[in-house]
């Protein structure tokens, strides 16, 4: 009888700990997934409008302008290191940014 009683116990425990087990294999998926879409969702310093440029962290209304004049003027961007050409961007702000733009 105790065998059986602990027998229940034990299954009863690994029950319990199952769903969280899943959870967290599905937590891992959902963080993939994510990062996935952040890829995707890239802003193109090539094709970006203001509302978008401003979107990105520390970017303001006059650098999101500077970016735009800059691309107007200059021509594309080649690659994304070239931001810092663009008045009011350094390499502080281009390591912040780099990860969210990317040039086609």
């Amino acid at each position: 009888m105790k065998k059986l009683i602990s027998g229940l116990l034990v299954l009863s425990a690994l029950t319990i700990q199952a769903p969280a087990v899943n959870a967290e294999a599905t937590g891992a998926k959902s963080t993939q997934s994510s990062e996935a879409t952040h890829l995707q969702q890239r802003i193109d310093l090539n094709t970006a409008t203001v509302e978008q440029l401003v979107s990105l962290p520390g970017v303001g209304q006059s650098k999101a302008t500077a970016i735009i004049n800059y691309r107007e003027e200059v021509g594309p961007f080649l690659e994304v290191a070239q931001l810092t050409q663009v008045k009011g961007i350094g390499e502080k702000m281009l390591k912040k940014i780099e990860s969210f733009v990317l040039v086609k």
